[in-house]
């Protein structure tokens, strides 16, 4: 499968960083971290100071998920989606592979790693 090249990505990749005003942008302004957390509350804030990076649920974090439905009426966690490695590893090869393409991956890693490719 061929996809056409993205243009808005070109004209970011370009302009994005270097233009004096850009007024084209679709995301809202970064924050620095101290700014974020200066948002929070002291739940948050030491929610946040005892972060551990590493794997979670493979369905999502449940906090987050809460905190994701609890924008919306009606839904619990439950009705929240997310993309976990599985959905990622298939979604990045079915875009980017071809029949006959060659990889190289970490082995034993997840077994998506290979198989999606093997299966295209």
């Amino acid at each position: 499968m061929a996809i056409a090249p993205f243009q808005l990505e070109r004209y970011f990749a370009k302009y994005e960083f270097s233009a004096r005003y850009l007024l084209s942008s679709s995301d809202c302004e970064s924050l620095s971290m101290q700014e974020l957390l200066g948002m929070a509350d002291p739940e948050m804030v030491d929610m946040w100071e005892q972060l551990k990076l590493g794997y979670t649920e493979s369905w999502g974090h449940p906090l987050l998920r809460d905190e994701i439905a609890g924008i919306y009426e009606g839904i619990d966690q439950q009705g929240v989606l997310t993309v976990v490695p599985e959905e990622g590893i298939y979604l990045f090869m079915r875009a980017v592979l071809q029949p006959g393409d060659h990889i190289i991956c970490t082995y034993p890693s997840y077994q998506s790693l290979y198989e999606v490719a093997r299966s295209m």
